[in-house]
């Protein structure tokens, strides 16, 4: 089971701590989620609901290629930048 998002979505979900809650509750039970179209908050976000939100508090890796993914970088306990031509 796959869950995908997008940016607009999120933006109502992190309004309310309950839809935030319900949220993550589902993530948890998908092999796969895939945010497409969100903000560089909104990557950050979602790395600190993962981390506050599991009573089994998990490490966070995340890996990012440019200058919108450094908030989530920063967030996540392992942060990796990548780079390419």
């Amino acid at each position: 089971v796959a869950l995908i998002v997008d940016g607009p979505s999120l933006f109502i979900i992190f309004q309310y701590p309950e839809l935030r809650r319900k949220w993550l509750r589902v993530a948890c039970f998908c092999k796969v989620v895939l945010a497409c179209r969100v903000s560089p908050k909104q990557k950050q976000q979602i790395v600190k609901l993962v981390q506050e939100g599991l009573a089994r508090r998990p490490i966070t890796l995340a890996i990012g290629d440019g200058a919108n993914d450094v908030g989530m970088i920063q967030e996540a306990q392992i942060g990796v930048g990548i780079s390419g031509k």
